[in-house]
């Protein structure tokens, strides 16, 4: 009888979280300095949310990257779920990752906040598109949001904010890449 090979999932997982939690980051902060050097034209889809947006969209192949890591290591015999918890993994160090280099990024760029907020209220102050009762509270949410980029409570709903999003997307990205990439494993009789 053959020793029964422990599948560590920790190698997959920590370096394609580690990867796409930086690339994540580095799309972010693209979109920031693409928000703070454009001109305000008063259109809703700036750089900040269109880097969310392709975030999310190139962040949710981290499961599918774990996932290819482990079947590199350990073969393609795995279980869907374990696709999933890759994935799941995967998606919370992204997270971890992700928003870590982002309360780090301030402190190399002294002025990083300041200016994006300036340039995120320049665009609702110029907006057609917000009720004028409205702008009012969206620009002082904006500010608030940014006074307290480092208050507990902004640190902790950004981490929160990221593990469920990434969270979730690299579970099902997960899933599927161990439903099409893997093997199921053959009852032993």
């Amino acid at each position: 009888m053959e020793p029964v090979q422990h599948k560590s999932i920790w190698n997959a997982t920590g370096m394609a979280g580690v990867v796409f939690g930086f690339v994540v980051f580095l799309i972010s902060i693209i979109g920031s300095y693409v928000t703070i050097h454009s001109e305000p034209t008063g259109n809703l889809l700036s750089g900040t949310i269109l880097a969310s947006v392709i975030g999310c969209l190139i962040g949710v192949f981290g499961g599918v990257m774990g996932v290819k890591l482990y079947i590199r290591e350990y073969g393609p015999e795995m279980k869907i779920g374990q696709g999933a918890v890759i994935g799941l993994m995967t998606g919370l160090i992204m997270g971890l990752i992700s928003q870590f280099l982002s309360l780090l990024w301030p402190l190399f760029d002294g002025a990083f906040i300041e200016n994006l907020q300036t340039a995120m209220i320049a665009n609702i102050e110029l907006s057609d598109q917000i009720p004028a009762a409205q702008k009012e509270d969206m620009i002082d949410a904006t500010y608030a949001q940014m006074q307290n980029y480092y208050s507990a409570g902004s640190i902790i709903q950004g981490f929160l904010i990221s593990f469920v999003t990434y969270g979730l997307l690299n579970m099902l990205s997960g899933l599927l890449a161990a439903k099409f990439m893997g093997k199921t494993p053959q009852a032993e009789l």
